[in-house]
């Protein structure tokens, strides 16, 4: 069972990633985001990480994908009704480089001996990580916990403020 959950969100994942990058109204590909997210967090569930999945739907699904939503719908045009194609020639390029890079991973990774841990896995409770998150001794990480709030708080300002700045633009028009 473990084995077809897996696969089912691995083509998710894939199929959703693929999705985003082809498609061409953004509204779309971040609904195409939040398909990778939650397939991700699936995967997660599966090697038995409950609290990373329920951070990454909390996280990125919840906060970031919902910041882009609102960027989205309040500063482009969301039906983008004139779509630009990209030159035939660098078209090429991007195949070449694409098939080039997975071509080295996969030899990479074909060559590469992955052995059985030798540490025993083991899972560590909430308590342990909200300690270690908020810890300010040396293995603590209060320190990178509290510089990433202030990025959200930043992007957030900064969307406030892009979006201000469309309707202030159309307010002097007329």
């Amino acid at each position: 069972m473990n084995t077809f959950l897996f696969y089912l969100f691995s083509a998710a994942a894939l199929l959703s990633a693929y999705f985003v990058v082809t498609v061409h109204n953004l509204f779309r590909a971040a609904m195409g985001l939040i398909g990778v997210l939650l397939s991700i967090a699936g995967l997660y569930l599966l090697v038995d990480a409950q609290f990373l999945s329920a951070v990454q739907i909390m996280v990125y699904v919840g906060g970031i994908v919902v910041l882009i939503v609102y960027v989205v719908l309040l500063v482009a045009d969301v039906a983008q009704k004139q779509v630009h194609h990209a030159a035939t020639w660098r078209k090429a390029v991007a195949g070449f480089l694409a098939a080039a890079l997975f071509t080295l991973l996969a030899v990479a990774a074909h060559s590469h001996d992955f052995g059985v841990a030798q540490v025993p896995a083991r899972s560590a409770s909430v308590t342990e990580i909200g300690t270690a998150l908020l810890s300010p001794e040396r293995n603590g990480y209060v320190l990178p916990f509290e510089v990433i709030s202030l990025v959200l708080v930043a992007a957030i300002v900064g969307a406030i403020t892009i979006a201000r700045g469309a309707g202030s633009d159309k307010k002097e028009a007329k």
